[in-house]
């Protein structure tokens, strides 16, 4: 009887394998190597993306504003159509069977081999992919893709500027971020932009053997694509449409809203005037209305929430006063006589009113806005200790980079030294503070004086994100407020600014009447920014772009704030006359319509 010991047995094991694997390769390179070669030859292995529907975006109270539809887009692969077409042949075919013009971009892309594939026609009709079918032998190469297609809802365009579009990678991109493919819809502006990272998804691929011809003979293996998170902004459809309404009705052809919950900082609306139809930027534009937006003089791109600056004028003025307070330059009873000018040597700054303010203490120079008193405030604290108070309120910072575009020049000594190549003057201090001068804002950065002296103190790291629901924990995340930090005024320093900015409303002297409609109480301060001299506007009076600018900012419920925000009216000539009537027209509206509840 034979014995078998251990190593008998795997050295036995191990000539069965050798012998195996002898004769698999045998097969495959003798016996079937020439059937192999031919298909090697005939055929390629190639990857097709599949682009994942993109995360759905809702407004606060899961209003739909973005979702996204399946269409079909033609594919070209490069490499397989230039083994099959000249140039002209290719362009031919295009424009005879399929009505398309080849733009010069793509046709050097398919020349040049610059990527695996890429987009020739987007969003085809039936009729398109009829004949593309009907034709199919004279285009070799090319292959239909379901492609998901931004769609944005009416409500959509009250908020143009936030929502953004999409588009496709450009070449920059595409070299920045291997994970994208060349047909991948990616967030090109606004929270599309910002937030891509959530909305877009993952790609599904699959492996497909395809011959000479770009016919697809046999799917290898394949991954499904991963549709994105869908978001919930902070905004309030509800509100931002009141804004829109309130705008358009004002006929002032140019401006913004920002209005925010004091408490928290989350963006409730977001408004830049004139804005434009969301959806044309993904189904394009013609020639006539890209021109009619790229030269219209009210700039509707632009941003103006976070790219306008803007000298502030006179809503400067309470954070001037909580400065002055804080530094002990003046106390809440502290009576300044105001007179109708102020004059440092031969220069002669003057009152907005002719008649003076008489002697009067903070409080009250807010209700009458007395340019005279902050004057001399300003002087007395010094534009140190002004630049300081800014800089706590978060002027001059980007306190939410994502969102925040350009920020506030707060200008000081080293400023302007820096830029101007001169020395600061006294003079520069007391344009300082009453928002002359140097100093230029966001209508965003407005935001950053009233929601400190709204919330006692807190400086909020600003949002629009309130929530996204994540599709591998199948959890709704989230965005909780945060404190970045705390300006520690005393509370009747802060009441006193507050009251005068209640007595801007209510006081007999209030520059801003209007608000007297809304149905709580509240609390605001109007500023007419001036653009030009005196003597400049006199002469170009009735041109647009000479006029001041015209700001308002509020909070209310006075006494438990749950709404504060901004008006702005480029070139809106006066604070008290435009912008607070029509933060009043939206004040009014969202506390009788219940929107935002008092209690």
């Amino acid at each position: 009887m034979i014995k078998f010991n251990r190593l008998t047995i795997l050295i036995l094991v191990l000539t069965g394998f050798y012998f195996a694997l002898v004769g698999r390769l045998f097969y495959l390179q003798v016996i079937k190597g020439e059937y192999y070669r031919e298909i090697s030859d005939r055929n390629y292995i190639k990857i097709f993306y599949s682009n994942p529907p993109r995360g759905k975006i809702y407004d606060r109270n899961g209003v739909l504003l973005a979702y996204d539809v399946p269409t079909y887009s033609l594919i070209a692969f490069p490499y397989i159509v230039k083994k099959n077409y000249t140039v002209q042949e290719l362009k031919e075919n295009l424009k005879n069977y399929l009505n398309i013009e080849l733009d010069e971009k793509t046709l050097n892309i398919i020349e040049k081999n610059l990527y695996p594939s890429v987009v020739i026609k987007k969003d085809l009709t039936q009729k398109d992919i009829e004949n593309f079918y009907n034709y199919n032998h004279l285009f070799n190469g090319f292959y239909l893709e379901v492609v998901p297609k931004r769609v944005y809802t009416e409500e959509a365009n009250y908020l143009a500027h936030i929502i953004g579009y999409v588009g496709y990678p450009s070449e920059k991109e595409l070299k920045e971020n291997p994970n994208l493919s060349p047909n991948i819809l990616v967030g090109k502006a606004g929270v599309e932009k910002i937030y891509d990272s959530l909305l877009r998804g993952e790609s599904g691929q699959k492996a497909v053997l395809v011959d000479a011809f770009g016919r697809q003979k046999k799917v290898l293996w394949e991954k499904d694509p991963r549709k994105g998170n869908d978001i919930y902004l902070s905004i309030d459809i509800r509100i931002q449409k009141i804004a829109f309404e309130a705008f358009s009705s004002s006929k002032h052809p140019s401006g913004a809203v920002v209005l925010v919950d004091p408490n928290t900082y989350e963006i409730l609306a977001l408004l830049s005037y004139p804005t434009y139809n969301l959806q044309k930027f993904y189904e394009g534009f013609s020639r006539e209305e890209w021109k009619e937006l790229t030269e219209n003089k009210y700039k509707p791109l632009m941003n103006k929430v976070f790219l306008g600056k803007y000298p502030p004028g006179s809503i400067y003025k309470p954070l001037v006063s909580i400065a002055a307070l804080e530094e002990g330059v003046i106390t809440p009873e502290t009576r300044i006589s105001s007179g109708s000018e102020f004059r440092i040597g031969k220069w002669v700054y003057r009152n907005w009113n002719k008649r003076g303010c008489g002697f009067v203490n903070v409080s009250e120079a807010l209700e009458t806005s007395c340019d005279t008193f902050f004057y001399q405030v300003g002087l007395k604290l010094g534009v140190e200790n002004i630049v300081k108070y800014s800089k706590l309120f978060g002027l001059g910072e980007k306190l939410n980079p994502d969102l925040e575009v350009k920020v506030a020049t707060v200008p000081s000594k080293e400023w302007k030294k820096k830029v101007l190549k001169q020395n600061w003057f006294h003079g520069d201090t007391v344009n300082l503070s009453i928002g002359q001068g140097y100093i230029t804002i966001t209508p965003f950065d407005a935001t950053k004086i009233v929601v400190p002296i709204a919330n006692g103190g807190y400086v909020l790291k600003p949002h629009i994100l309130k929530a996204y629901f994540d599709n591998k924990s199948q959890k709704l995340v989230h965005t909780n407020p945060e404190v970045i930090r705390k300006i520690n005024i005393k509370k009747w320093n802060l009441n006193a600014v507050r009251y005068g900015m209640y007595l801007v409303v209510y006081g007999p002297s209030g520059t801003a009447k209007a608000l007297k409609r809304v149905p709580v109480l509240n609390a605001g301060k109007t500023g007419t920014a001036q653009v030009y001299s005196y003597d400049t506007r006199k002469k170009r009076h009735h041109a647009w772009d000479f006029r001041d600018h015209a700001w308002f900012i509020d909070y209310a419920p006075y006494n438990k704030p749950k709404i504060a925000g901004v008006v702005f009216i480029e070139h809106g000539e006066s604070g008290g006359k435009v912008a607070a009537p029509l933060m009043a027209y939206i004040l009014k509206r969202i506390f009788k319509e219940k929107i935002i509840e008092t209690e």
